[in-house]
């Protein structure tokens, strides 16, 4: 009887974001019969966010998912969301609105060349395989810029470039090669060059995380979580906006910037989080008529210094020609205001044919959490999986695997197995 007794334990997960709803998922597949679920937004899935237009979802978060993604993909079929979405068909294009080639003409025979070498320069890496960044070889420390420099990989270094920072990731110059490895794998690297069969979600990517949810037995929405200590008898106090609540275990993967408004934290700990770097992304939708009918990349708009010009778009639906919207995606320039970046916007969808434009909503992520090289180096990670379990509290979501659909996942499950 001692051995099921643990699944009587009562466990509280904070954030109802794909990491959150995961875990929650998980431990009740386990057979934990007590899972509370603490969400302070009135609706659940975090960046996951589809919205509804004129009958059809759009999405103002996550994106795509891709075909490597086989934990999402058990998930999928688990929720019967298996029904092929819109087609992702893609262009690249200049400054000036006017149609290019993703990879210079020049250039093609020296990347035909690099691409050869890749495959065998990430055999290296075989722990970036494994959930978490733990652990990681020195060179992978470095900006990425440097790491493809060293590998003399100055034209997929650009490819990297386009899937990495078009989607609120920062900027190849300065993140961490961990970074981007973990996110474009070879085969995810593949995927979008090739782009074939892009998970697109009819029905939204939040109809998953919906689903999910739905399993839990106890959610709550719009419930803000104020302070959480750990009692003399072990259990941990969660005081809320709306209850106070006692649990065995608590599985915290919301932000962990607020972390210290709500635990007490040491000084040491308090400088670990302060460590974190955030991207500050925007998501446009636009309604809009005369676009060309695709998915489209503006390269030259993705350096650091283009921060506020338009990235790209996202033509969904293209394919049923039933749609005049369109997303947009913007890394926030601290420089410019909301109508100066506005006006980049509009500007560059005139130039690519675009009228009658009407902004129909925006939607601002605090993107991508982080810490530079020396943070890595310094050991962050380490230190960060040391706290785990620590006053009873565990932590999982975007900063411990990479914030893809899938990488938090992994990592949810991941976590449920080696604690619970």
């Amino acid at each position: 009887m001692m051995t099921n007794m643990k699944y009587e334990d009562r466990i509280g997960i904070i954030g109802a974001g794909i990491s959150g709803v995961t875990a929650a998922y998980q431990l009740a597949k386990k057979g934990y019969n007590h899972i509370t679920l603490l969400e302070k937004s009135d609706r659940v899935g975090g960046k996951c966010h589809s919205i509804e237009y004129k009958g059809k979802t759009y999405e103002m978060g996550t994106l795509i998912g891709l075909p490597t993604y086989k934990h999402t993909i058990e998930l999928m079929r688990e929720f019967d969301l298996m029904d092929k979405g819109p087609l992702l068909e893609r262009g690249f294009f200049d400054t000036n609105g006017r149609k290019t080639t993703q990879i210079p003409m020049d250039q093609i025979q020296m990347f035909t060349q690099e691409f050869k070498r890749l495959p065998e320069i990430l055999k290296r890496y075989k722990s970036l395989q494994e959930p978490g960044f733990l652990h990681l070889p020195a060179d992978l420390c470095q900006p990425f810029s440097d790491w493809c420099t060293e590998n003399e990989l100055s034209v997929i270094g650009q490819v990297y470039m386009h899937y990495f920072n078009t989607f609120g990731f920062g900027s190849i110059q300065d993140v961490p090669a961990a970074y981007v490895l973990k996110f474009l794998t070879y085969d995810n690297l593949l995927s979008f060059i090739e782009i074939t069969h892009m998970i697109t979600w009819p029905k939204g990517v939040t109809e998953l995380i919906r689903r999910m949810a739905d399993q839990v037995e106890d959610l709550r929405l719009t419930c803000e979580v104020l302070h959480m200590e750990q009692e003399g008898n072990g259990q941990v106090r969660v005081e809320t906006n709306q209850d106070i609540f006692y649990f065995d275990k608590v599985i915290y993967t919301a932000s962990l910037e607020h972390l210290g408004d709500m635990i007490h934290l040491s000084s040491v700990d308090r400088a670990l989080f302060e460590c974190i770097i955030y991207e500050r992304f925007r998501v446009y939708a636009y309604r809009v008529k005369g676009l060309p009918e695709l998915s489209g990349y503006i390269p030259c708009n993705m350096n650091p210094e283009r921060k506020g010009h338009m990235m790209a778009w996202y033509y969904r639906w293209a394919d049923m020609g039933t749609t005049d919207l369109v997303t947009v995606y913007v890394a926030e320039n601290d420089e410019m205001t909301d109508l100066e970046m506005r006006e980049k916007v509009e500007n560059k969808l005139r130039e690519l044919g675009g009228e009658n434009i009407r902004l129909y909503m925006m939607k601002r992520w605090k993107q991508f959490p982080h810490v530079d090289s020396n943070a890595i180096r310094e050991g962050f990670y380490e230190r960060l999986d040391q706290m785990q379990g620590r006053d009873k509290i565990y932590y999982a979501g975007e900063i411990m695997n990479f914030p893809t659909l899938e990488n938090c996942i992994v990592y949810s499950k991941y976590l449920v197995e080696r604690f619970f």
